[in-house]
């Protein structure tokens, strides 16, 4: 919050003092939300304060319940900021029980795991399956709440996350 009030700032042409520091600076402003967070309202006052520091968009975390990010946004409505998902496909069920259990402030639902575990007994190339065909349901889910998504590339595969974009049939500019 402190970062996105001294950026803003600049964007001002405003040093942290209030000084004047010539021409203004262009940052886009970018700031995190953890929508899965245990002290909910804790995290819904952050939110509206890093929208009054000047932030211009947020970012989730890995969007493994769409449910939660909706609640989230609900609480969130008077506070206007863009959000763009997070979105992971699970590369395995191994990947989806490090996320659950390892990554703070990620909440993957036990259901998840299970079905990453169980798509894993068929083999490696049905777990990727599974992990592709759930962030396909995340962003389906999640379209109709948010500005966009970005999508992560587990281990480094980047083709996985060109997979997901190709099978998810989103229009890129790119």
């Amino acid at each position: 919050i402190g970062l996105t009030n001294v950026v803003s700032g600049l964007n001002r042409g405003r040093d942290p003092g209030g000084n004047p520091v010539g021409a203004p600076t262009e940052f886009v402003v970018g700031v995190a939300l953890n929508q899965g967070a245990v002290d909910q309202e804790r995290e819904a006052g952050r939110f509206k304060w890093k929208a009054e520091a000047g932030a211009d968009f947020a970012v989730s975390q890995p969007v493994f319940d769409a449910d939660a990010l909706e609640a989230f946004l609900e609480r969130t409505a008077a506070t206007p900021l863009p959000v763009v998902a997070g979105i992971w496909p699970f590369l395995n069920a191994r990947n989806a029980e490090f996320l659950a259990n390892e990554v703070p402030g990620v909440v993957v639902p036990s259901v998840l795991v299970d079905r990453m575990r169980a798509a894993e007994e068929s083999g490696a190339e049905a777990a990727v399956s599974e992990g592709v065909a759930i962030a396909l349901e995340m962003i389906e889910a999640v379209t109709p709440l948010v500005a966009g998504f970005h999508l992560g590339a587990p281990a480094g595969r980047v083709d996985l996350a060109l997979r997901v974009l190709r099978e998810s049939g989103v229009r890129t500019t790119a």
